[in-house]
């Protein structure tokens, strides 16, 4: 692996910063040795072409992640999961290496309860066929508060949520509809939702929903795994979501589900 050297520690820089901020310095040290032997796994499948070309011939790789202590599978499932952000470092090592990475590469990370600690890599050559792929389907399901529908399917780029399902102007003009409405005389708990609360965003290119708030009041929140994601107050980047978060808008809460 000395080939990799340099690629590897650059890689590693990055990832030791973030990690110390997110977590302290001796949690970072305990995240870097298994994001150190997830790369160097990566970097021996890297094969040589004709001309000393570096190729990985690998599009999909699932990376499984195990532990006993509850702790430690929520810090594995926030370093590594969350903002794909072990997907965007095997990237960076490959390109790194010299190898053309397809627009299509993915990382699936699960983090599951075990005894034993470790990680296991299964390489897949291509994804499934998108023909013989199911649709895709995500929805929201509403578990505390009061709207109109239990479920909500996200088939739009952008999905707003907030109380009421038409907003005016005080010339009573319409400036906003939301999707997922709260009701404006609901209980308690439907007063907490802002009325330009968040939205959820999908790409369609990568896949990813992502949850934004739009300067609401009392906040928004995903919990996973047992530990609160605040999600940055007006920041059009958002959360990415995981299937299962559960999202509170103020005291109202929803899930999001999506099936394969």
């Amino acid at each position: 692996m000395s080939f990799f050297s340099e690629i590897e520690r650059a890689v590693e820089r990055g990832f030791r910063r973030w990690t110390e901020k997110m977590f302290g310095e001796a949690e970072a040290d305990d995240l870097l040795l298994v994001h150190r032997a997830i790369l160097a796994d990566v970097g021996s499948k890297i094969q040589t072409a004709q001309r000393g070309k570096p190729i990985f011939p690998y599009s999909r790789l699932k990376v499984r992640l195990s532990a006993a202590d509850e702790h430690r599978r929520a810090t594995y499932a926030a370093a590594f999961v969350q903002d794909a952000r072990l997907q965007s470092d095997v990237r960076d090592f490959l390109t790194g290496a010299g190898c053309e990475v397809p627009r299509s590469f993915i990382v699936d990370v699960e983090v599951v309860d075990e005894q034993e600690s470790g990680f296991q890599i299964r390489y897949e050559v291509s994804p499934p066929a998108p023909a013989k792929q199911a649709p895709t389907a995500a929805r929201l399901v509403v578990i505390t508060g009061t709207t109109a529908e239990k479920f909500y399917s996200l088939t739009k780029t952008r999905t707003n949520i907030g109380r009421l399902a038409l907003l005016l102007d005080r010339d009573q003009r319409p400036f906003r509809s939301n999707d997922v409405a709260f009701e404006e005389d609901g209980d308690d708990v439907n007063t907490t939702v802002s009325r330009s609360h968040a939205h959820v965003r999908h790409d369609p290119v990568s896949g990813e929903y992502r949850i934004c708030d739009d300067g609401s009041q009392h906040g928004t929140r995903i919990f996973r795994g047992g530990r609160a994601i605040e999600v940055p107050t007006g920041s059009q980047r958002g959360e990415r979501l995981m299937p299962g978060d559960e999202i509170y808008l103020g005291r109202a809460c929803v899930r999001f589900e999506l099936d394969w």
